[in-house]
């Protein structure tokens, strides 16, 4: 029992051991612990020197030569609380070096006939004025299911807000008239089945099918990514 408290501790099996002896029998020399815990006296030697680093074992001279001797054990609990007291002065500094950099990432699974609405609703609910809104392989198939009334609300956002689309579509696909609007055309063979819309952190895709599916992402390295992607086949887009 005491050994796997002391474990809890961070101390090993050889610190145990010889802490545990020098409690027991008072001051000894380093060939007096070998003999008792059978460890070698080379381990002896190392594991003293980590004791001592930790402040549960002092040396001290006895004719002339060094002993050992475990500190009073009362003592490890000021050692350990001296330490978290330690770590609390400096977890301000620790929190904020871990806010910096930590993100949130956050997925959700669509599914529906009217899965669109998710975008629309957050796209008239979040974007702010003059940001831009990245989409590519939409088509008149996913037009079409938009009830007009949603699509008007849309295109009346987008363009009181002056939000600019810039969409990249497959050749000879159906296209809105709006002056928000500006379409490129790629090859087929570059966009797949997928529709994705990418803007501020959030990315969202498509995926064809009955019922159809939306995953959206919350991630701003996410969206960074598509982002790059979409700039490099708008440059490759006519």
């Amino acid at each position: 029992m005491i050994n796997q408290e002391l474990k809890e501790l961070n101390l090993t099996d050889n610190e145990i051991k010889v802490y545990l002896t020098l409690l027991e029998n008072g001051i000894l020399n380093p060939t007096k612990l070998a003999e008792k815990t059978g460890l070698h006296r080379s381990y002896i030697y190392d594991t003293l020197e980590r004791l001592i680093d930790r402040g549960i074992v002092n040396t001290v001279q006895v004719n002339n030569k060094k002993h050992y001797q475990p500190v009073n054990p009362k003592a490890l609990r000021e050692i350990f609380e001296l330490k978290l007291k330690r770590i609390d002065e400096i977890m301000p500094q620790l929190s904020n070096l871990f806010n910096a950099t930590k993100e949130e990432t956050r997925i959700e699974l669509h599914r529906g006939k009217r899965v669109y609405l998710t975008l629309i609703k957050d796209i008239l609910s979040n974007v702010k004025k003059n940001e831009t809104i990245y989409l590519i392989g939409i088509d008149e198939s996913l037009v079409e299911k938009i009830e007009p009334i949603y699509l008007k609300q849309y295109l009346n956002t987008i363009k009181t807000k002056k939000i600019k689309e810039k969409i990249i579509i497959k050749p000879g696909s159906k296209k809105i008239s709006h002056q928000n609007i500006e379409y490129k055309e790629l090859d087929s063979k570059f966009l797949g089945e997928t529709i994705v819309a990418i803007y501020q952190n959030k990315t969202f895709i498509f995926i064809p099918g009955n019922p159809l599916q939306l995953i959206t992402i919350e991630s701003n390295k996410f969206a960074s990514s598509y982002k790059k992607q979409f700039n490099l086949m708008w440059n490759n887009a006519t």
